[in-house]
């Protein structure tokens, strides 16, 4: 069976004459874009509001005794996010939130903050926003925070549990033996005001009173390098909550923007077609 190519010419579609049509009618096009715009905006007002409280998150950085970063899967954003979204970690929440389970899950969202150029290592420089949506804005709050104290528990390593303990039990150390210390060198001194003592008598209890001044100030910077360490260990090694505890917003259901958006680009689509129609109808010959 042949076609008839003027018959399929003539089904073809002729895309330089929608152009035109589009190009010739453009106020049609605006009109459906002004008007398309103006539909998304009353549809997102009417779309209700929610609250979202947010607790920002600094992931737990470990080091090596050499001072090098350590990676591993509890700084990394994406096992942040699995820990969140984990079932029992959601029901923990929401049982300290006070509202069902289901009323929480997919209403949760983790999204990394990056605070400045750096390197994959530099994990300190990535923070961790946990948000919660939900009707009210006190459960929103609760569960916020309770999923933050969770990413805290989960994503601090034994390590670093290890290492601050150790470094606390220096701590307590070098103190008891600065007291000590400082005792010994008490004593010495009041020996060396004695009267009528003898010279090598003195010039010994001086030379023992400067040895343990000299150890004294050696412990003194051992004390101070410990505190260091540990201080690293608490506010950077180990997770912690940046900021203050969760406040709950109140927001839109649906986002203004995208909704405005969207409903220019169907108005757009629309005035299109209708600009095309329009010209289609003008061309079309009269009846005879």
């Amino acid at each position: 069976m042949s076609t008839d190519p003027d018959t399929g010419a003539e089904r073809e579609i002729d895309l330089s004459r929608w152009r035109s049509a589009v190009v010739a009618r453009w106020w049609v096009l605006a009109a459906g874009l002004l008007a398309g715009a103006v539909v998304g905006a009353i549809v997102s007002l009417s779309g209700g509001s929610v609250y979202q409280a947010s607790v920002l998150i600094s992931p737990g950085q470990a080091f090596s005794p050499s001072g090098a970063p350590v990676l591993n899967y509890l700084s990394s954003p994406l096992g942040i996010s699995a820990i969140v979204n984990h079932p029992a970690v959601l029901a923990a929440a929401a049982a300290k939130a006070h509202i069902p389970v289901s009323e929480l899950r997919g209403n949760v969202d983790t999204v990394s903050v990056a605070t400045g150029a750096g390197t994959a290592a530099a994990r300190g420089s990535v923070l961790i926003r946990i948000t919660v949506q939900l009707q009210q804005p006190k459960p929103a709050e609760l569960a916020a925070d309770a999923l933050g104290q969770s990413v805290i528990t989960e994503t601090t390593s034994t390590y670093v549990r290890d290492s601050i303990k150790v470094l606390q039990v220096s701590i307590a150390g070098y103190n008891t033996l600065l007291a000590s210390l400082a005792t010994q060198i008490q004593i010495l001194n009041k020996e060396i005001e004695v009267p009528g003592l003898d010279t090598l008598t003195k010039l010994f209890l001086v030379i023992q009173a400067n040895n343990s001044a000299e150890r004294q100030a050696t412990i003194a910077d051992d004390l101070a390098t410990s505190h260091q360490q540990l201080s690293l260990a608490q506010n950077i090694e180990d997770a912690s909550l940046i900021g203050p505890a969760a406040r709950a917003v109140k927001t839109t259901a649906r986002s203004r923007r995208n909704s405005v958006l969207v409903g220019a680009l169907i108005g757009l689509i629309i005035g299109a077609i209708a600009a095309i129609v329009a010209d289609s109808r003008l061309r079309r010959p009269l009846p005879a």
